[in-house]
C-alpha cells in the first residue's frame, strides 16, 4: 500500500509510513470489509489510543494533516457510508432536506432500539411495517414508527410461524391490512 485515494479524489502517499502504520491501515480496511460496525471502525481509526493520534489524547492540526490520520478517517467514513450512516459526497446536498428535529433515526439505531438486526429492520421497511425515508444513500426510519413497531411486537398476534408480526403502517402511522 503505497498510495491511497481519498473519497475527495485526492491521492495520499503512504511511503513515509512505517510497517506498523501500514498494518494498522490494512487492519482498518479488513474491519470495514468484514462488516464491523462503523462506530467501532471509527473508534479504532481515530479514537483514543489510535496510532493515527500518535500518542496524543487530542487531535491537532498537524495530526489531521498527517497521511495516517487522513487515510484512517477516510476508511472509517467509507464504513459509515457502507452502513448507510453517512451521506456520500455526491449526496451531500441532500443534507439540508433531512429534518434536524431527531424525528428520524438510522437503520442501525432502529435495530439497536428494537433489539433486532439491521437486516430485520430493512425487511420491516420493505414490508411497510416501518416507515423510512431515503436521502441519497442513507435510509432513515421514523422514530415514532420504531416506537409503534416496538409496541406492536410486544403485543401483536403470533404469525403462523410463531413469531410476533406487527401490523403494516402507513406514513401517517395508522395501521393498514397486509
Amino acid at each position: 500500500m503505497k498510495r491511497y485515494k481519498l473519497l475527495s479524489g485526492e491521492t495520499v502517499s503512504l511511503e513515509e509510513l512505517d510497517a506498523r502504520e501500514v498494518a494498522f491501515l490494512k487492519n482498518l480496511q479488513r474491519m470495514a470489509k468484514d462488516g464491523i460496525s462503523f462506530f467501532e471502525v471509527e473508534r479504532v481509526a481515530i479514537g483514543p489510543g489510535s496510532p493515527a493520534l500518535r500518542g496524543w489524547s487530542r487531535v491537532t492540526r498537524e495530526i489531521v494533516r498527517s497521511p495516517l490520520y487522513r487515510v484512517a478517517s477516510d476508511i472509517a467514513t467509507r464504513a459509515g457510508i457502507a452502513e448507510g450512516l453517512i451521506l456520500t459526497p455526491e449526496h451531500e446536498r441532500k443534507r439540508s432536506q433531512i429534518p434536524a428535529d431527531r424525528s428520524l433515526m438510522s437503520v442501525t439505531q432502529a435495530a439497536n432500539t428494537l433489539g433486532i438486526s439491521r437486516a430485520a429492520v430493512h425487511k420491516a421497511i420493505q414490508q411497510k411495517r416501518l416507515v423510512a425515508l431515503r436521502y441519497g444513500n442513507v435510509i432513515l426510519v421514523s422514530r415514532d414508527a420504531v416506537q409503534r413497531y416496538r409496541q406492536a411486537r410486544a403485543a401483536g398476534p403470533l404469525s403462523a410461524s410463531g413469531s410476533r408480526r406487527p401490523p403494516a403502517v402507513t406514513p401517517s402511522g395508522t395501521s393498514c391490512s397486509a
